[in-house]
């Protein structure tokens, strides 16, 4: 049985970006993990899958027979797992050599947390790095910062595997904001977190990323059911008024908003 189970949905990356993401999972310096790909039914790379399987005994494939979507991928992985610990890898970013080591070691040495996550380096379609996204480190600190936004990266998560499966695994109805509605799940239930203060992952920015509507909805929902249970009343106040009026501008107000320097300084955004 492997210590640690990574996990990895894919659709439609690039080859390139898809090597560059495996490679940085297989290059870990800690090596005592199995590595579970999920792939959609129409997912053309599928032979580049099956040749890092051939070449790597901790590599597993698995292809869905039909599009099952981000959430209801992610949990299929999840249920393939047979590791303590569980790690997040999105297809189009990739890892610090020692991610792994680092979380796993935090976790083993701090049994009263559920899940460490990490600062990131923000990349752009070449690879450079552009900037940084850091988060706060202690529980009580992100316990406060998810009232207004999302302080927990989920593609730089490691999580203890008994505790994903107690509180549930992502919720399939969601096409967005999946990810925000889970840690939340875990913040109900007193699920500790930590965010190590190193840049463990390369994240890459997509191209014009703009939020849809449904993920402030999404946001507004997640909130208002788990709130009562994470904040005091004035607090979970302010977060439910705050993304009831985000939920209702309209798009193009509120991408504009959004890109205000204001925005990414609340976000713990720091471009180069």
């Amino acid at each position: 049985m492997h210590e640690l189970s990574v996990i990895m949905p894919v659709y439609k990356e690039s080859v390139d970006v898809l090597q560059q993401s495996a490679d940085s999972v297989l290059k870990q310096t800690y090596k005592n993990f199995e590595f579970v790909i999920v792939t959609e039914p129409n997912e053309a790379n599928v032979s580049f899958f099956e040749s890092i399987k051939k070449s790597d005994s901790r590599v597993t494939v698995i292809r869905n027979k039909t599009r099952l979507g981000v959430a209801e991928t992610r949990n299929r992985a999840i249920r393939a797992c047979s590791g303590k610990y569980i790690s997040f890898v999105d297809a189009d970013d990739y890892s610090d050599p020692k991610r792994f080591e680092k979380q796993l070691n935090f976790l083993e040495n701090n049994p009263e947390v559920s899940v460490v996550g990490s600062n990131m380096h923000l990349v752009d379609e070449k690879n450079n790095i552009v900037g940084e996204r850091r988060y706060p480190e202690l529980y009580n600190d992100i316990k406060r910062d998810f009232l207004l936004t999302m302080p927990l990266a989920n593609p730089t998560v490691m999580v203890r595997s008994k505790d994903l499966k107690e509180i549930g695994l992502f919720d399939s109805r969601l096409v967005k904001s999946e990810d925000f509605e889970l840690w939340l799940r875990f913040l109900a239930r007193n699920k500790r977190m930590h965010n190590l203060q190193e840049n463990l992952l390369y994240y890459r920015i997509p191209d014009n990323e703009k939020r849809p509507k449904i993920h402030w909805v999404n946001n507004y929902v997640a909130r208002k059911r788990f709130g009562k249970y994470i904040w005091p009343w004035h607090q979970r106040m302010i977060s439910l008024s705050a993304y009831c009026l985000i939920s209702h501008v309209p798009s193009v107000l509120l991408n504009n908003v959004l890109d205000l320097k204001v925005a990414n300084k609340i976000k713990r955004i720091k471009k180069y």
